[in-house]
């Protein structure tokens, strides 16, 4: 008899976090978009602290950025590792483990 494949509730979960983290990484690649654009505007402050400030604002934001988008890509990385499709045995002991019930199989 062969298992015919069927849907990962692990892969269906890992792409629903995807769509979810992917919308918190735009709201933090713009968080200091603003704040950085009305500095760097109008001279508001000027000297050396205040250059050193504009420096040190517009490093954090891309830090952010950057940050931002590797835990976007370790997501996409772990969805890329998972099939789509397992046995159904395998799905059933996806689905408990995703749903926090005690399972025979403590592989994970």
């Amino acid at each position: 008899m062969t298992d015919t494949p069927v849907d990962n509730p692990r892969y269906a979960a890992l792409r629903e976090a995807q769509v979810r983290v992917a919308r918190h990484v735009a709201q933090l690649r713009a968080a200091l978009d603003e704040p950085f654009r009305l500095f760097s505007g109008d001279a508001v402050w000027i000297g050396p602290v205040a250059r050193r400030f504009g420096e040190d604002l517009g490093h954090y934001r891309q830090r952010l950025r950057q940050q931002a988008e590797t835990v976007l890509a370790e997501l996409e990385a772990e969805i890329r590792r998972t099939p789509p499709q397992v046995s159904a045995a395998v799905a059933r002991q996806e689905a408990a483990r995703l749903s926090g019930e005690p399972s025979a199989f403590t592989g994970f």
